[in-house]
């Protein structure tokens, strides 16, 4: 089975647009508060204030980097920050849809569904695609 990749383009866009924006604003922002006002900041207020923007750059950008991974040793796939892997006997099928904004994963276990935030519905026909094409590989896989 050929190995299939499948990565949330406009969640990765986005994300990556949006952290450009949020870093170039608080840059803009700090340059135009007066010096004097800026001399008022302690260290651990500027701490804080980078760590705020470094948190929320961080959040976009892993659901932006979500992936699902498919190949002839079973589903992987990372939300966020976790990574998962399910053999392809845990699998017991997808569903994804039209009201969806991402695909799952259904199992016999606990939880029974988990979601595929590397396929989700923004990316349109290619994520149909994509979807159909990960039904084909765990068909093929022998389910």
């Amino acid at each position: 089975m050929e190995p299939l990749v499948l990565r949330p383009r406009r969640a990765l866009l986005t994300a990556s647009v949006l952290s450009v924006v949020l870093l170039a604003f608080c840059v803009v922002g700090w340059l135009a508060v007066p010096v004097e006002t800026r001399d008022l900041f302690t260290a651990p207020q500027l701490v804080t204030l980078v760590l705020f923007i470094v948190i929320m750059i961080g959040f976009m950008m892993s659901v932006g980097l979500s992936v699902v991974r498919a190949d002839h040793t079973g589903l992987t796939f990372r939300n966020g920050v976790r990574t998962h892997h399910l053999d392809w006997q845990e699998v017991a099928g997808f569903r994804f849809t039209e009201n969806d904004p991402w695909a799952y994963v259904l199992t016999d276990g606990d939880p029974d569904q988990r979601p595929l935030l590397g396929l989700q519905r923004t990316d349109r026909a290619r994520a149909d695609a994509g979807f159909a094409a990960l039904n084909a590989a765990w068909r093929q896989a022998g389910r």
